[in-house]
Order: structure tokens, then C-alpha cells, then sequence
């Protein structure tokens, strides 16, 4: 899942056309780019810019530019206060000993893009609109640990908790916990938030203000002056919108953008040719790529039959062939990166005769065509992908031909970006659960305690994130564990359990971990890949020149 936004120079009214023009004839002459102007591309917009309504990396990406949130995630994975001066923990106080309160300093000074205060009174709001049960949030993990929200002043809030929640830190208004600070000053007007004009309009704290959004085309941003750090290097961002990724390479190689984050690894050979013109950075994160299987169609009830699924599925084969061996096998959701990774889970070599067997314990047996029936009915499903990327196409294409060879057909059957990813209430394919299996990619937080809107019992989508309806106890149990101690120690083991049972059961089919590959110019400078959520942590730094 499954990305950013941007602008250029001049004055507004020239900015798409003689301006920009003018700007590219002299860059093509001498550096082929706009000093002050980063623009860079993806295939995939944001649904929309409230982040409340909507969970995507590319969204996150541009929140980063807009919004702010009390502590951003380095590329050590390291806490930078932003809107919080001090990380709260037990040892300085910011924590009660009883883990049941949590402290937050607020920063001073801080204004809105329009120029009002910002104060504690915006958190307080912020927490309300995401517990408000009007609003279409996709998930409200952790956020349901609180009890209320106090403020000591205009510049110190205390979160009380009903139970100790040990990820607090890593999830309230941190990269982990998926949503940054609102206005209350523009938005608790409202009874609920769902179609308000902020949601195409935002005003945030962050260094960058939004200026225009051609929906399909590109968004628009310019350097907020009013930022507390100050005005950021950079004076415009425009982020296009390009659905081809080879349209992409191309605008890279002809120098019509800066940069491209997350290029995808089936490309990695193509934008290594772009060197010495780009920087090609290879880096680990928390990215990782993987199948769901909606345990809502029959034919995923027997867990003989998803292992026999996996069983079949050549992984190596499949990195080595779709993404030049850039990604690293995996067996479940944490990658070695992370702090709980456990190792010791089951694993999946490619072996087609066990799949068979599988299948033919769980009585299923070869029809006419060589395709497994059981009662009459196939063992037939689709698969479904990002319409447009290349990578999530050529997977399943290898994939469809490694099932067909143990008796499985897979049709495979994709969507736009915007339909795949868009909530439950919208319709949207992997929410509402109008698939059989899903091919797509998740970006995870540094703290694991994410993984209980992905596959906890209650959290079934549109109001989790658990897309697969899979309901494991031992999991769900696991999970919640450990979110219910400090002591680290104990949460890695339950961690450890929770991988386990992620790989024993295949339920999700966790294929790779992505080691992401950055394509910026080397005009382009500050940027620094971070293995977290996103990598805009420190865009106030960026520049071009």
C-alpha cells in the first residue's frame, strides 16, 4: 500500500505555462533544473488530504509537507520533537509511574499556514475528531486506549489512559499512529468531518503550504513562511501525477522531474542507467509486499489450502525475476530491521509436491483440465493489483503460472490505485472485501503494536484494517499483550508469537521486504531515506540548486 506533493516558480498565474516553460529552456541549456523547485512523481494521488479519511503512504508523504506531529522518526529511527519539545517516557516524568498518564510539552510560537496560534486546545480537538464515531476512520487502533485528554494550559496536554498502552508514544501523533494535528479553529464547526471543504483544502503547521490541486495531474505546494523553523529552503514542490511508472524513467531521463521515492524494484536496472545524472540509493525499510487472502470465500477456510497456496509460490524466483533480487525474502510482517523481529517462524520453500499433497488431504483432486474441484466447485479465484503497476503485475502473472502447476487457477483482475485503496465506506476494493486475494504492499511503523488494526478479531474493515476477515486468537491475544506492558523484553516475545502465527497460517502471504530504492538528482539535496513510514522527516532542509 500501500506517497507526496508539489509546485513551481514565478508568479501564480505563470506557474503551469510560459513561467514553467522559460524555467525548463534555461535548465535544459545549463542544469536542467529550477533552483528552489523540487518536482517529483508517482503513479498513485492521494484519495484525499484530510489524513483522517485515509491511510496511504503516498498520503503520509504529503502529510509530512502539510501537517505536523509532535515527533518525527529520523533515518536512525530516532524521535525529532516537532509540535512536542520533550519525548515523554518513564525515567523523565513524561510517563506516571503507574503508565496510566502521559505528558506532552507543546512547543511555543507555533502558527497555523492562516496565522493562528497553535495550542493545546488543537490536540484535545484532534483526538475528539478521530474518536468521533462520525467520522470515516479507517482505523482507530490505539486511539481507543484513551480516556481523555487535558490541557495544563495553552501548552501542556496530559493523555490519560484507560489501561497501560506501552506504544503511546510511538502512536499518539507520531509517524506510527498514522494522523497528525488538526485545526480546531477551522473544523470544530463541524459535526463530523467526512465532506468538509478542509478535506480539499488543508492548513496545517508543517513547512510547506498546499496552493493548488489539479485532481489526476499534480498538486502544488510553496514554502510556508510562517513555519516555526522558518521558511524551508525549498520555495515550491509540485507533485505530478504520472499512472505509467516507465513514464516515469522517462521524465527522469529527460529531466522533466527531480526525483522519484519508492521507484519500484521491477525498474531498478532501468533507473540505475539514470546514473551519474541521479542518485540511486538502495535502503532497508519497514516496507514490506504481500498477498491477502479474504478468509470471506470459502476456498480460504482450510488453512491446508493457504499453505498449499504458499507452498506453490516460488519466492525467490519471483524477486530474482520481478525485481532484479533487489527485495529480501520473508516469512512474516517484521523485518530484521525491526527491534521484535523473530526468525524462527515457519518457513515456505518452493515445493510444488507439498502444495499438491495439501490440496489432496484437504479433498480436492484434479478435474479435466487439470484444475482442482472439490463438490462440484473449482479451485478458482482472483487476484487483484494496483492497475498500472508494474511490479504488482508482473508478480501475479508469475504467480498464476506457479499455482496453475499444482491445480489452482488465478484470474487476475485489477483496479485503479484510487478504487483499491479508498475506504470501505467509498467502496473501496480491499476495504469493503470485494476480492478474493490482494496483491499489494504495507508500509509498517517502527513500534509493531499497527499490527492490531491489521489482524486483530476486532478490527475487520471499514472500521480496521484487517482486510482478510481472519480471526486468530492466539494472534489477536499476542498482539494485545503486548501493547499491555513497558517492559520491552515481554513485548518482543509476544511480538515473536504474534510472527509465528502470521507465518503458520497464511492468511496474509508475506512475500518480500522491500529495500527501497530513492532516485533524486544530484542538484537535489537534504534528503536523507528514512526506513519508516516515510522518509519526509526533514523537508525544511531540502533543496535544489
Amino acid at each position: 500500500m500501500n506517497r507526496p506533493s508539489f509546485l513551481v516558480a514565478c508568479t501564480l498565474a505563470l506557474l503551469l505555462g510560459a513561467c514553467t516553460k522559460i524555467g525548463l529552456q534555461t535548465s535544459q541549456q545549463t542544469s536542467h533544473v529550477i533552483p528552489g523547485t523540487l518536482r517529483y512523481a508517482d503513479i498513485e494521488e492521494p484519495i484525499g488530504l484530510n489524513p483522517l479519511l485515509r491511510l496511504q503512504a503516498i498520503g503520509t508523504d504529503v502529510d509530512m509537507f502539510i501537517f505536523g506531529l509532535f515527533f518525527n522518526l529520523d533515518d536512525k529511527v530516532h524521535y525529532v520533537p516537532e509540535l512536542a519539545t520533550v519525548v515523554p517516557t518513564q525515567q523523565n516524568g513524561g510517563i506516571s509511574k503507574d503508565g496510566l498518564t502521559i505528558t506532552y510539552h507543546l512547543r511555543h510560537g507555533v502558527k497555523w499556514q492562516d496565522g493562528a496560534p497553535f495550542t493545546s486546545h488543537d490536540v484535545i480537538f484532534t483526538v475528539s475528531a478521530i474518536l468521533n464515531p462520525k467520522n470515516n476512520l479507517q482505523s482507530r487502533n490505539g486511539w481507543d486506549q484513551i480516556k481523555n485528554v487535558e490541557a495544563v494550559g495553552p501548552y501542556e496536554v496530559r493523555f490519560h489512559l484507560k489501561r497501560i498502552y506501552a506504544p503511546a508514544v510511538a502512536s499518539f501523533f507520531s509517524e506510527g499512529g498514522l494522523y497528525p494535528i488538526l485545526p480546531a479553529h477551522l473544523l470544530e464547526q463541524y459535526p463530523d468531518l467526512n465532506r468538509v471543504p478542509f478535506n480539499t483544502n488543508p492548513v496545517g503547521t508543517g513547512p510547506f503550504k498546499l496552493v493548488r490541486w489539479v485532481h489526476g495531474d499534480h498538486l502544488e505546494l510553496a514554502a510556508n513562511p510562517l513555519y516555526w523553523r522558518g521558511p524551508p529552503k525549498l520555495q515550491h514542490i509540485i507533485f505530478k501525477v504520472i499512472p505509467k511508472e516507465t513514464t516515469i524513467v522517462v521524465q527522469l531521463r529527460t529531466h522533466e522531474i527531480d526525483a522519484w521515492f519508492r521507484a519500484p524494484s521491477n525498474l531498478y536496472n532501468e533507473v540505475k542507467s539514470l546514473e551519474p545524472d541521479y542518485r540511486v540509493q538502495l535502503e532497508p525499510s519497514f516496507v514490506y509486499s504481500h498477498m491477502d487472502l479474504n478468509l470471506k470465500n470459502p476456498l480460504f477456510q482450510d488453512v491446508r489450502v493457504r499453505r498449499a497456496i504458499h507452498y506453490a509460490m516460488n519466492m525467490q524466483d519471483i524477486i530474482d525475476k520481478v525485481t532484479h533480487g533487489v527485495q529480501l525474502p520473508a516469512d512474516a510482517e517484521e523485518p530484521p530491521i525491526s527491534w521484535a523481529f523473530n526468525p524462527h517462524v515457519m518457513h515456505y520453500p518452493f515445493d510444488p509436491a507439498q502444495a499438491r499433497a495439501l490440496l489432496t488431504q484437504a479433498g480436492w483432486s484434479p478435474g479435466p483440465d487439470g484444475i482442482m474441484t472439490k463438490d462440484g466447485k473449482r479451485l478458482s479465484f482472483n487476484i487483484s493489483a494496483a492497475a498500472g503497476g508494474a511490479t504488482g503485475e508482473a508478480t501475479e502473472q508469475i504467480v498464476q503460472q506457479q499455482l496453475k502447476a499444482v491445480g489452482i487457477e488465478a484470474k487476475i483482475k485489477n483496479y485503479p490505485a484510487e478504487l483499491l485503496f479508498a475506504p470501505g465506506q467509498d467502496g473501496g476494493i480491499l476495504q469493503s472485501g470485494k476480492y478474493d486475494a490482494g496483491f499489494y504492499s504495507w508500509v509498517a511503523s517502527d513500534d509493531p503494536d499497527g499490527e492490531v488494526s491489521l489482524y486483530s478479531c476486532d478490527q475487520f474493515a471499514p472500521s480496521g484494517q484487517n482486510d482478510m476477515f481472519w480471526c486468530d486468537r492466539t494472534l489477536t491475544n499476542a498482539l494485545l499483550a503486548a501493547r499491555a506492558t513497558y517492559d520491552m523484553a515481554e513485548r518482543k516475545r509476544d511480538y515473536g508469537i504474534a510472527q509465528a502465527e502470521v507465518a503458520s497460517q497464511s492468511a496474509t502471504i508475506v512475500m518480500w521486504f522491500q529495500r527501497q530504492i530513492y532516485v533524486t538528482s544530484t542538484h537535489f539535496h537534504g534528503y536523507i531515506p528514512a526506513p519508516a513510514t516515510t522518509s519526509n522527516w526533514n523537508t525544511w532542509e531540502w533543496s535544489v540548486e
